[in-house]
């Protein structure tokens, strides 16, 4: 699974560069977050010819769900929405980017959890595989956007700490990832594949993350 990540505002222009965004939007939601947690509002990335960045909530909220308090769905496994029909909505005509510039995972050790930040090798940003939804609110009629993470089996970095890893996808696949076109299921299960381990960085970093009210350097500081 995907529970943590961290991403970097340092230089919007080279984010905006990096994701051919056409809109902007008010610096003060666009800051360097360095422990985003589920519950979140973040960026995301949608096609609208050209890219469209939009602030969604970290937890996808399914079209069925009628309770006025729901549990967003964080992560979906690729191996569960390839099957399930209720998913192909989502997989043909919501599918979008999550900005990144690293993420978390924890293994476990005879003295505790260890966490372990993920990032890719000489890139600053990258972006996860992910789908969203509208929601409205079935009493205030208020209409959210949510979105998930798709999750994959593990590449050989990530098997020896968790056995579940973030889709990333390659730069030259995401414009192909946003393709409102491509609406072929067998054509969007060859994007659902682990990122060769040798493009990754594994870094041991300190139990700070595991509080996500610790948002700063220290977080993603190597041990």
């Amino acid at each position: 699974m995907c529970g943590r990540y961290n991403l970097d505002f340092s230089d919007p222009r080279e984010f905006t560069n990096r994701f051919k965004i056409s809109n902007r939007l008010p610096e003060n939601k666009l800051k360097t977050s360095y422990n985003i947690a589920p519950g979140q509002k973040q960026p995301v990335i949608t096609a609208h010819s050209p890219n469209l960045l939009e602030i969604m909530l970290w937890g996808l909220i399914p079209f069925w769900e009628k309770t006025e308090k729901p549990t967003g769905l964080i992560n979906l496994r690729d191996d569960t929405i390839l099957v399930k029909k209720w998913a192909y909505k989502y997989l043909q005509f919501q599918r979008c980017l999550v900005p990144a510039s690293g993420f978390f995972e924890w293994s476990y050790t005879p003295e505790g959890k260890m966490p372990y930040h993920f990032k890719l090798k000489n890139q600053t940003y990258f972006s996860f595989a992910g789908l969203y939804t509208d929601w409205k609110h079935p009493r205030t009629g208020e209409q959210i956007k949510t979105y998930a993470i798709i999750t994959t089996s593990p590449n050989e970095l990530l098997e020896k700490v968790h056995n579940r890893m973030p889709v990333i996808l390659r730069q030259k696949d995401e414009d192909a990832w946003l393709n409102p076109d491509m609406v072929e299921i067998e054509n969007i299960r060859e994007f659902l594949r682990p990122y060769p381990n040798q493009g990754m960085e594994k870094i041991a970093v300190s139990k700070k993350v595991n509080n996500p009210f610790n948002n700063d350097p220290d977080v993603i500081k190597p041990l």
